[in-house]
C-alpha cells in the first residue's frame, strides 16, 4: 500500500460513493487562509489562521466518518469557526460557504434547509453587529445559499435515482422468484407424471414376466426410454436454476409485508451484490436465515414496523433485523425457540455469532458472519 493510499485510509472511510469528492471540494480552501498570508504580516494573525485551517481538516474530514446526526455538530463547529475567524479575515466566508455544502448530508431534506437558513441568519446577524463591509456577507450569504441548495437538490434528485434502481432491482428479483415457482410447479408436474407411468410399467412387467418374458422386456425397455425422456426434460426444466440468495429474499420479504399491511423497509450500508455473489455459500445461508425470521415475525411478533439492515463490519458482514412486535415473551419464545434454534446452527457452521434481544417494543436479531470477498 502506498503512502497517499494509506493517508486516504486514514482520512476518509471506505465505500463512499464519490471517494475523490472531498478532496476536490478542498480546491476552495486557498480562498481563506491565502488573503491573510499575502496581505497581512502579523504573526498572531498567521498563526490563527493556521489553527483555525487545521481545526476545519479535522471537522471535516471527521464528519465523513459520523452518522447523519452527529454531523450537524461538525457544521456547528465549521460555522463557529467562521464567526471566529471573521474577527481575521473576510475570507471567513470560505467556512460559512463549507458549512453549507456540508447540510446535504444531513438526516433529512427538511433538516438541512432549517440548517441552511440558520447559517444565512448568522452571517447576517454578525454582519450587522459587527457592521462588517458588503464584501464579507454578500459573498458569505450568496455563495453559501447558491452551495446549499444545489448541493441539498442533487441529495435529493440522488435518492430518488437510489429508490429507482431499488425498485428496479426488487422487481427483477421477485421475477426471478416467480421464475423458479413456475420452474418448480414444473419440475413437479412432470417428476409426478414420470414416477406414475414408471411404477404402472415397472408392476406390470413383475406381473407378466414369468408368463411373457417378450413383453416384459419390451415393458422395462420402454421405462428405459421413458426414464431417458424424463432425465432430459428435467435438465430443461432446470436450465438456469439458479438458488434463492439474500437480495432477493429482501424483495420477497417486502412483497410478503406489503400484502400484510406491515411496513418494510431494508439499508445496506457498505455492501454490494457482487460481494455477496462473490460468497455465494454465505448468501444462501443468510438467505434462508432472513426468510425465518421473516416467518417468525408473521407468526408471531404482531408488528406493524420492520427495518433490516445489511452492512459490511471489520471482515465481515451483518444482518439486522428489527421489528416493533409484542417481542419474545415465554409464550412466544416456546413457539419459535426452534426457528432460533436452527438460526444458531446455521451461523455457528459459518464461524459467525447470532444475538437475540428483546427491547420495549419488538424484538431485535442481529446475525453477523465472515465474508469471503473477492
Amino acid at each position: 500500500m502506498t503512502l497517499l493510499k494509506k493517508i486516504d485510509h486514514c482520512l476518509l472511510p471506505r465505500g463512499l460513493a464519490e471517494p475523490y469528492s472531498p478532496y476536490v471540494w478542498l480546491i476552495y480552501l486557498p480562498l481563506f487562509f491565502v488573503p491573510v498570508i499575502v496581505f497581512h504580516h502579523s504573526v498572531w494573525q498567521l498563526v490563527a489562521v493556521g489553527g483555525i485551517t487545521l481545526v476545519f481538516l479535522l471537522l471535516y474530514f471527521h464528519s465523513h466518518w459520523v452518522s447523519n446526526t452527529a454531523r450537524l455538530w461538525h457544521i456547528i463547529g465549521i460555522i463557529a469557526l467562521g464567526i471566529i475567524a471573521a474577527f481575521i479575515t473576510p475570507s471567513a466566508c470560505t467556512l460559512f460557504i463549507y458549512a453549507a455544502g456540508i447540510c446535504h448530508t444531513l438526516k433529512t431534506n427538511k433538516l438541512a434547509y432549517q440548517v441552511l437558513a440558520g447559517i444565512i441568519i448568522i452571517i447576517a446577524l454578525i454582519s450587522w453587529i459587527f457592521n462588517y463591509e458588503v464584501y464579507f456577507y454578500v459573498p458569505a450569504a450568496v455563495f453559501s445559499l447558491l452551495t446549499g441548495i444545489t448541493t441539498i437538490y442533487q441529495q435529493a434528485l440522488n435518492e430518488k435515482k437510489q429508490e429507482l434502481i431499488l425498485s428496479q432491482k426488487e422487481t427483477q428479483r421477485l421475477a426471478k422468484v416467480a421464475e423458479r415457482e413456475r420452474i418448480a410447479r414444473d419440475l413437479h408436474d412432470l417428476i409426478g407424471h414420470t414416477f406414475s407411468v414408471i411404477t404402472l410399467k415397472a408392476d406390470l412387467a413383475g406381473r407378466i414376466v414369468d408368463k411373457d418374458i417378450d413383453k416384459a422386456k419390451q415393458e422395462i425397455k420402454q421405462i428405459e426410454a421413458i426414464s431417458r425422456a424424463a432425465l432430459s426434460q428435467v435438465r430443461e426444466v432446470v436450465s438456469g436454476y439458479r438458488s434463492s440468495d439474500l437480495l432477493s429474499e429482501l424483495a420477497n420479504a417486502k412483497h410478503v409485508f406489503a400484502s400484510l399491511n406491515i411496513h418494510f423497509d431494508y439499508q445496506l450500508a457498505g455492501i454490494t451484490e457482487e460481494a455477496l455473489d462473490n460468497d455465494m455459500a454465505t448468501n444462501k445461508e443468510l438467505a434462508i436465515v432472513l426468510r425465518e425470521l421473516v416467518t417468525n415475525i408473521i407468526k408471531h411478533a404482531k408488528a406493524s414496523h420492520v427495518h433490516v439492515t445489511l452492512a459490511r463490519q471489520a471482515q465481515g458482514i451483518t444482518l439486522r433485523v428489527q421489528d416493533d412486535g409484542q417481542g419474545m415473551e415465554p409464550q412466544n419464545q416456546e413457539r419459535v425457540g426452534f426457528g432460533l434454534t436452527g438460526i444458531q446452527e446455521r451461523i455457528a457452521k459459518l464461524h459467525g455469532r447470532v444475538h437475540f434481544a428483546t427491547h420495549s417494543p419488538g424484538t431485535l436479531s442481529e446475525i453477523y458472519v465472515p465474508l469471503r470477498l473477492a
